[in-house]
C-alpha cells in the first residue's frame, strides 16, 4: 500500500502545482490576447469599411453565424455597416468580418479575421485574390462558381468549395441583414 500511497500523492501535489500555474499564465495572458484580437478587428473594420472613422457594436438580431454588428460613423454620420460572422467552414469556424456601405448600396468588402482551414487549399481565404471578389458587389444573395462566376457570383476556390461556400453563406447572412435593418 506504501508503495503506491507515495507515488499517487507525489503526482497529486505536481498535478496541482501544474493546474495552479497554468491558472496564473492563463489569467496573466488573458488581456493582452483579448487587447490584440480587438486591435486586430478594428483594423479590419477600417479596411472593410475605410469611410468610417468610428464603429460601434449596436443592438442587432443574432442569428445564424452573425456574432455582432456594428455601425460605422464619420463625423457622427452613419457610413454603413460591419457584421461580424463566424460560418463553419471545412476545418473549424471561420472569423470574418462584412463591410456594407449604405451609400453605395453595396460590399465594401471582407476580411478573414481567424480560420483552421486546410493549409494550401481552405486557407488560401486569407488572400487578395479570393477576397476581393467581393468589394463592389450588389447586396443580392451571392453564389459559388467553379468556373466563369456570373455577376452575382464568387470564383470558388479550387479544392476548398466547402470553405467558398462558407464565407459565402456568410456574406449573404450578412446583406439579408442589412437588408432586413438598414437605415
Amino acid at each position: 500500500m506504501k508503495y503506491i500511497l507515495k507515488p499517487a500523492l507525489a503526482l497529486f501535489i505536481t498535478a496541482v502545482f501544474v493546474i495552479s500555474m497554468l491558472s496564473v499564465v492563463h489569467s496573466l495572458t488573458l488581456e493582452p490576447i483579448e487587447k490584440q484580437k480587438q486591435k486586430t478587428r478594428e483594423s479590419a473594420m477600417k479596411e472593410v469599411l475605410p469611410q468610417a472613422s468610428v464603429y460601434r457594436e449596436i443592438p442587432a438580431e443574432i442569428t445564424g453565424s452573425i456574432v455582432a454588428v456594428y455601425e460605422g460613423l464619420n463625423n457622427n454620420a452613419h457610413t454603413g455597416y460591419v457584421v461580424q460572422l463566424s460560418p463553419q467552414g471545412y476545418g473549424g469556424n471561420v472569423d470574418l468580418l462584412v463591410g456594407i456601405s449604405s451609400s453605395e448600396q453595396k460590399i465594401s468588402g471582407i476580411r478573414i479575421l481567424r480560420h483552421s482551414e486546410t493549409p494550401g487549399l481552405g486557407a488560401l481565404a486569407v488572400k487578395e485574390d479570393f477576397y476581393l471578389q467581393y468589394n463592389g458587389k450588389d447586396l443580392v444573395p451571392l453564389g459559388v462558381a467553379r468556373i466563369n462566376p456570373g455577376e452575382h457570383e464568387i470564383n470558388a476556390l479550387t479544392g476548398a468549395t466547402i470553405t467558398s461556400r462558407a464565407i459565402t453563406g456568410a456574406v449573404n447572412e450578412a446583406i439579408n441583414w442589412h437588408n432586413r435593418n438598414r437605415k
